[in-house]
């Protein structure tokens, strides 16, 4: 019960900061903005690169593990 009351107190303070100090809210969130978009991006990035296999292709693996046969440096196929 006591947390139920303390977090509704909590709630009507932080609301009554909120409008009492918009612009400062205004501000705050303009200057994380960027932050969250480019924290956004790298995941996005991330899972894209994942899902397609791209860092398979990089290191010089297939999907499989074994290496592709442009990079085979044991001389056989030459």
């Amino acid at each position: 019960m006591m947390s139920i009351v303390f977090g509704l107190i909590s709630m009507c303070m932080g609301l009554w900061g909120i409008v009492t100090y918009w612009w400062y809210v205004v501000d705050v969130f303009l200057a994380i903005l960027p932050v969250i978009l480019l924290f956004g991006g790298f995941v996005a990035l991330m899972a894209g690169i994942r899902n397609t296999g791209l860092r398979a292709k990089i290191k010089g693996f297939d999907s499989n593990g074994a290496t592709s046969a442009s990079e085979d440096t044991s001389g056989k196929g030459r």
